[in-house]
């Protein structure tokens, strides 16, 4: 192969690059917005599956206050409910009963 037939396909070769090497840098600048989309992408769904959880908890835990209230409601008027509350809340103590107090040693 003669001189002139190598410079010629250097030449060629670096035509093609300068034509097609900006395709390459224009595919590798879009791969790399492409990944940070993606990137944020999973972020955004991992915070918002963690929310659900939460959200979920406070729901179980919300319904569960929601149903102890509406059994306090219904026994409101029931004697054996009164006396229990007043017990537990106001430490009365029925009669013929002995209300002990322990005191604590300083």
């Amino acid at each position: 192969m003669s001189q002139a037939k190598v410079a010629i396909r250097e030449n060629r070769l670096i035509e093609s690059f300068h034509r097609y090497g900006w395709i390459a840098l224009f595919w590798a600048i879009c791969f790399g917005f492409y990944s940070q989309a993606m990137y944020k992408k999973s972020k955004t769904y991992s915070e918002l599956q963690e929310k659900i959880l939460d959200l979920e908890s406070l729901k179980i835990r919300l319904k569960s206050e929601h149903e102890n209230l509406a059994l306090q409601i219904q026994s409101q008027n029931d004697p054996e409910w009164i006396e229990m509350i007043l017990k537990q809340r106001l430490g009365v103590v029925s009669e013929g009963q002995m209300k002990v107090y322990f005191k604590k040693e300083e």
